[in-house]
């Protein structure tokens, strides 16, 4: 993972992981923070939030961690409170409608050099890139632990896909780490 977030521009996650998992977002690694640094980029890649209501735990761990660039992009509809609770941790870009637009969110970050984004999630917010047609790769990770049940996190949530609109992919690579196996692959036909 600190190597796929070091060779990002910018990592996406969505409101409800923020909500659940709270997690403190940074790459780990120093191998990988020297070599952003080398390339002449920070230390960290932009953390990107999607959060149509404002609706963050800004008193919980992802939000203390200081050095950190955010951006939180959000809808006109969020109310002027939350706006001005969450304003001085990250930067707020409002789209318009009563849901972002995934489409105006890459044309606002490719506008700011943005071309490389991570989308770690959670379900609906990897349904909503697949719908939107904005994805190109994807890795997979398999791990010597089951998590199960009706509740259990998967990896796209919400309506799923249907017959006609599966999405193809080609294995690009497999590496394994320890106990678990890293796997990419590009979306069929779009593929390098």
């Amino acid at each position: 993972m600190d190597e796929i977030r070091a060779n990002a521009d910018a990592v996406l996650i969505g409101a409800n992981t923020i909500r659940s998992e709270d997690p403190p977002f940074r790459i780990r690694s120093k191998k990988w923070i020297g070599k952003r640094l080398l390339e002449g980029k920070t230390a960290q890649p932009i953390s990107i939030i999607l959060s149509n209501s404002l609706d963050l735990p800004i008193n919980g761990r992802y939000f203390k961690e200081r050095k950190l660039d955010r951006i939180i992009f959000t809808t006109q509809t969020a109310s002027k409170e939350k706006l001005k609770s969450v304003s001085p941790f990250a930067e707020i870009i409002q789209t318009e409608g009563n849901k972002v637009d995934l489409n105006d969110l890459c044309r606002i970050l490719f506008q700011r050099n943005i071309h490389k984004l991570v989308v770690e999630g959670g379900g609906e917010v990897n349904m909503a890139f697949f719908n939107a047609g904005l994805v190109d790769e994807i890795y997979m990770t398999l791990c010597p632990v089951i998590i199960g049940g009706r509740e259990a996190p998967t990896p796209v949530d919400g309506v799923g896909f249907t017959a006609d609109n599966i999405i193809h992919f080609e294995l690009m690579e497999t590496r394994k780490i320890g106990h678990e196996i890293f796997q990419r692959y590009c979306v069929k036909n779009n593929c390098p």
